[in-house]
């Protein structure tokens, strides 16, 4: 899938030229998970697979269609509300939603509020493996926010169109996420990782090393977030917060946990001591990374997906074992589980020459032990959403 499809089946579609040809990716996190909002520490990058969107202003109702799924959705841009029909479009709808709402996140400086997004007609097209962990809905997200950005010249900058994202979320889909994915899609740089601070939205990337390869090990078990665990997640999180006497698990240390034991459940105090051990972890991957220790890279990433299995509770009998055969393959730096867990995938950093035999063995363990086939991609670190043409 490419730029040069979506316009392709737009002008079959329309019979015109669209206007505008976008993409957005997706994303892996390193290390870093489920500490976005906690206001903490995550490591993600964007990715050479997305979300390519062609699009025109048009009268009435919004019409997209979806290559992939060969199916067409409608929806009133100026008078959509929450809650969403279950399909693909509420993404989009969403991010219609909150450009017309005036911003409640005091990170934005609300020059942009209240302004009514047009209807428009758009064809979507991705590479981005479905339901995998690697927020494919915030690459359509990041993609229709970059086409309304552009079409009606709304000058908003990527960071913040990353919080329209995270809105989107939150206010429209009903998901309690923070707000990495859409930074990440957002945000990213070809060939660098980016170590973001959620709090402050402060971004440090951090080249990779040319010799490694990042592969996206995924189990093929999908995962609906807003159906699962996840919020419940966040309000465990909350809880322990709020024993600790902190705004947010970022600002308690393991001593404060320690001292606090007594005054949350003991869900409540393992579910603080992944954050903030994970808060940590990102540190140090951080510096690992640029003293180029790959012992210690890999140290941290299999530290990270125990503590979400055992601390979290968020990975899968299909999550252990594609992490386990990617750690035991040849090649491999450290693996662990990306995305918020419940399904979906796992992330190595790989020998970039040892990659053909790293997808061999992997594949074939993974069957092995849970009777059902995996696939593993290879991908690089890639630049953020933005207009292609």
């Amino acid at each position: 899938m490419d730029e040069r499809r979506v316009a392709e089946v737009f002008r079959e579609r329309f019979g015109e030229d669209p206007q505008i040809v976008a993409v957005a990716p997706g994303r892996i996190n390193l290390i870093g998970e489920h500490t976005d909002y906690n206001d903490g520490f995550v490591f993600p990058a964007a990715i050479d697979r997305g979300l390519f969107i062609a699009a025109s202003p048009c009268e009435g109702d919004c019409e997209l269609f979806s290559i992939e799924l060969d199916q067409g959705q409608h929806f009133d841009a100026a008078t959509i509300e929450p809650p969403p029909t279950e399909s693909w479009s509420k993404y989009a709808a969403g991010m219609a939603y909150v450009l017309r709402e005036a911003p409640k996140d005091p990170k934005h400086n609300g020059v942009h509020s209240g302004k009514p997004a047009s209807s428009l007609k758009a064809v979507i097209g991705s590479d981005i493996p479905i339901a995998s962990g690697v927020s494919s809905s915030a690459a359509i997200e990041m993609a229709f926010g970059v086409a309304w950005n552009c079409l009606e010249e709304r000058r908003i900058a990527n960071k913040e169109l990353a919080l329209f994202g995270q809105r989107c979320e939150n206010e429209f889909i009903g998901l309690q996420s923070g707000i990495m994915d859409q930074m990440a899609s957002a945000m990213g740089k070809k060939g660098q990782a980016m170590f973001l601070d959620t709090r402050s939205l402060d971004i440090q990337y951090a080249e990779l090393p040319e010799s490694l390869t990042i592969a996206l090990c995924d189990t093929k078990k999908s995962r609906e977030l807003a159906g699962s665990a996840y919020n419940a997640r966040r309000a465990e999180c909350e809880e322990a917060a709020d024993s600790l006497g902190v705004d947010k698990l970022r600002d308690a240390t393991l001593e404060d946990l320690e001292k606090g034991k007594d005054k949350m459940s003991e869900v409540a105090f393992r579910r603080a001591r992944h954050v903030i051990t994970e808060n940590e972890r990102c540190r140090q991957f951080l510096q690992a990374l640029r003293s180029s220790d790959q012992r210690a890279m890999g140290d941290l990433m299999r530290a990270s997906h125990a503590s979400l299995r055992y601390d979290y509770e968020v990975t899968s009998a299909e999550l252990d074992a594609m992490s386990e055969a990617a750690n035991r393959a040849e090649g491999c730096v450290g693996a662990r589980m990306t995305g918020a867990g419940f399904g979906g995938a796992c992330v190595a950093l790989v020998e970039r020459n040892c990659f053909e035999a790293f997808k061999r063995d992997v594949e074939s363990a993974y069957r092995s032990a849970v009777k059902c086939e995996g696939e593993i991609f290879q991908v690089e670190a890639a630049e953020g959403a933005r207009p292609l043409t």
